[in-house]
């Protein structure tokens, strides 16, 4: 599994030996904030630095036929900063130390500010007036980041869960849906570089060789490329470098049989051409199995590749040619049942039925930026691709062990093609403020075959089959226009408005195998939505390092159409759009020499027409309709502090109360219930070591813990589909060697051998899918 894409990335090394080439930069004199943005953008490179450390400090800009390093130092020169490499795709901006003894230590003696553009504009993350976690590459690799649910647990407010493998659950403060229809809006995007990922189905995937991720809290109406109500989680790769280049593998090894690879080769092909290709291969056997079939499940095979071409054919235009492939497999999810069949271990199912699930992935993109006097262009063209298929048991125990019903068996196969195109304008960076402004069009076809069978209690007999054939093409249309006013004693006006018109074509052949009479074909039903959602926010930089805000935000998910309907006439009535207001204060601030971070944020958010899925009493089919109203307020704090060079500590505390204010359909009645994957209470704590042992290389080490609060996975406050509260504890411990070449890392996760549940289900018995337990292993490292 290892020797292919390791010997792929010794070839590409080998034949891009060359050294780096200078190129023309131009970059004015003037404010060295500015001038590293410009330098970040035409280098492609992550600049890292502490606010303090940079304000008020002048640069008499570069010029001519330089590196980019050439040119940093350029900008750098007679400030009393240096620069160092950090990886090949971030640079780290440090005063220079005032003692000849602490030359090694000084540039990491305070937190980082890494450079995001959040708001589609270069900025620190400290200076965006949204609430938002940022997880830089080093966080991410400490942690052992690899999935969305990995993400959660280091971010306040985040829930990532799952039904099954190709059903996650993404909510963020509350704010999701669990819909697996065809054609149905998510409230929260999922975008990798500028690229919404449109469906759930292709969004939870193995997270490999990233630049950062952020996670963007409260509708994003007017910026991103789908009009989402929650939020969104901003997934950024390692770009290629024009000026380095960088051979990397890791081997991992573990319990369950655990076997991972991830190598990376990146290479300059000449002085306005870079490459990189990159590969995550892993796989694992399974954490369960059915005692029944003996058939292994929670089992992992993913192959994982991604390249990219850079082009800068000169210092005003950029491109950035990008491909990926994934594939994964597992022999599905252990549901196992706590009652009829139950044989006391939840590592067990007693389906006695085959389970699966399959999926491919994969996309080409092009993103093109040209910078005129006048200001930035920025055009960003992708295809997206996904199929994916699961076969699985709705119920959690075999038909066998019934006294009454039927045992559900679901097959699930949908294919989704999205192309995306997006047209951006940012206007240079006046004194008064800037702005952006841009259209966005998204072009989808959606099909899926849902194949339903129910084997009647005990005898197993055939007591239901049905087919439903789902087709939906979306059209989604958006204007959108953001932009900043700096008006006098520090404060900020940051105003935006987009305008959305989504439109969706859906068709429907439902097949009733023992009922023929209940067969029928429906299609061409159309519909469409638009919505003009706008934000304004209003912030104040009281002094350096202290930023206070306020907003007032709406967000829009679109409608659809119910892809599950037993009878055409409810398939044919479309459900509508449901509408988010946010109302958010906060304060962003740094402390002791930028030791300390201190983010806090309150927020309240109103409902209306929520998308809730209601069971219909005379079909027993759950039906997506516009429930009502409802209220989310809580508020989240985050925590970073370095007390010594190689040690960073971090916390993060989220608390909310949502609560349905209205939610009456038919004779359901869900008024004043919480609100659904909305825990009460998170938090989460980290620490990662880098210790110096002289010459003998770095101690590393890394250890975080995670609690959520008990949720109810549905509306109706059922006590038997709420998720108990746990805690979760990671940990890891290393040595790299002096020059950072190598490193040896153990690690666990789930170190405490928790016991937590993923989902549960009553459909006829009652059961429960759970999560991982203890794992751990180890990870060799090389960089060459």
């Amino acid at each position: 599994m290892v020797r292919h894409p390791l010997a792929a990335a010794v070839g590409l090394l080998a034949l891009c030996a060359a050294q780096a080439q200078t190129r023309d930069i131009h970059i004015a004199a003037g404010d060295l904030k500015s001038a590293l943005d410009a330098w970040s953008a035409q280098s492609g490179a992550q600049v890292l630095y502490s606010v303090t450390d940079i304000e008020g400090v002048m640069t008499k800009g570069a010029s001519g036929p330089l590196s980019a390093d050439e040119a940093l130092r350029q900008l750098l020169a007679s400030s009393g900063l240096q620069m160092k490499r950090d990886g090949s795709n971030a640079v780290v901006i440090f005063r220079a130390p005032s003692s000849a003894n602490a030359d090694n230590a000084a540039s990491d003696d305070a937190l980082a500010t890494i450079t995001v553009t959040a708001q589609k504009r270069s900025q620190a993350a400290q200076s965006v007036p949204i609430s938002m976690t940022t997880l830089s590459a080093r966080t991410l690799e400490a942690n052992r980041v690899q999935s969305l649910q990995d993400v959660s647990r280091l971010t306040p407010g985040l829930l990532v869960s799952s039904f099954s493998a190709g059903n996650p659950t993404i909510a963020i403060r509350g704010i999701n849906n669990t819909f697996s229809q065809i054609g149905v809006s998510k409230p929260v995007a999922v975008v990798v570089d500028d690229v919404f990922i449109p469906r759930n189905s292709a969004a939870s995937f193995e997270l490999f060789d990233l630049d950062s991720i952020n996670v963007l809290k409260g509708p994003q109406g007017t910026l991103f490329g789908r009009n989402v109500t929650g939020g969104a989680i901003v997934i950024t790769t390692r770009q290629p470098s024009l000026e380095e280049r960088a051979l990397e593998g890791q081997l991992s090894f573990g319990r369950f049989g655990e076997r991972q690879f991830n190598g990376l080769v990146s290479a300059p092909l000449s002085e306005t051409a870079a490459i990189k290709f990159s590969t995550a291969l892993r796989e694992r056997n399974g954490y369960g199995y059915d005692r029944l079939t003996g058939q292994q499940e929670d089992d992992l095979n993913s192959r994982n590749y991604r390249t990219q071409l850079l082009l800068k054919p000169d210092s005003s235009v950029e491109a950035t040619l990008s491909a990926d492939y994934s594939q994964d497999w597992n022999g599905g999810r252990t549901l196992s049942s706590d009652t009829l069949g139950d044989d006391g271990n939840p590592r067990t199912s007693e389906l006695g039925v085959r389970q699966g699930f399959s999926r491919t992935i994969s996309g080409v993109s092009a993103r093109i930026n040209w910078k005129l006097d006048s200001g930035d262009l920025t055009a960003i063209s992708a295809y997206r691709k996904s199929r994916s298929s699961e076969d699985y048991s709705g119920v959690g125990a075999h038909y066998s062990f019934l006294t009454s019903g039927s045992q559900s068996i679901t097959s699930d196969a949908d294919d989704i093609g999205t192309f995306s195109q997006e047209l951006r304008y940012a206007s240079p960076k006046w004194a008064f403020g800037d702005f952006v402004t841009g259209l966005y069009y998204l072009n989808e076809h959606g099909s899926r075959l849902l194949g339903t069978r129910g084997l009647a209690a005990r005898t197993g007999v055939l007591a239901s089959a049905t087919l439903a054939d789902q087709n939906v093409d979306t059209r989604s249309y958006a204007w959108f226009a953001d932009g900043v006013i700096h008006l006098p004693a520090a404060v900020d006006l940051t105003t935006g408005v987009r305008y959305t018109r989504d439109e969706k074509t859906a068709g429907l052949t439902r097949t009733d195998v023992l009922r023929p009479s209940a067969t029928f074909s429906s299609y061409a039903n159309k519909a469409s939505w638009s919505e003009l959602t706008p934000r304004a926010v209003l912030s104040w930089q009281a002094r350096s390092n202290l930023m206070t805000y306020a907003s007032a935000t709406r967000g829009f998910t679109a409608g659809g159409f119910n892809g599950d309907a037993s009878t055409a006439a409810i398939f044919s009535r479309p459900f509508d759009p449901e509408k988010v207001s946010s109302y958010e204060a906060g304060v962003k601030s740094q402390w002791l020499n930028n030791r300390l971070r201190l983010n806090l944020a309150v927020y309240k958010m109103t409902y209306t027409d929520k998308q809730e899925l209601v069971n219909n009493a005379l079909t027993s089919v759950l039906t997506i309709v516009n429930a009502g109203k409802a209220t989310v307020k809580g508020g989240e704090l985050e925590l970073a502090y370095k007390p010594a060079n190689w040690l960073d500590l971090s916390a993060g505390y989220s608390r909310l109360n949502g609560v349905y204010d209205s939610f009456v359909v038919g004779t359901v009645n869900n008024t004043g219930n919480p609100l659904s994957s909305a825990p009460r209470k998170q938090f989460s704590t980290a620490a990662n070591i880098n210790v110096p042992i002289g010459s003998a290389g770095y101690l590393t080490g890394a250890a975080n813990y995670a609690w959520r609060d008990i949720y109810n996975t549905g509306a109706a406050n059922d006590p038997n589909l709420q998720i108990p509260g746990y805690g979760l504890a990671n940990m890891s411990v290393g040595y790299e060697s002096p020059d950072r070449g190598w490193k040896v890392t153990a690690w666990v996760k789930n170190a405490n051998d928790t016991r937590y549940i993923l989902t549960r289900s009553t459909q006829v018995v009652r059961a429960e899918y759970d999560g991982e337990p203890r794992t751990f292993g180890l990870t060799l490292g090389a960089k060459f």
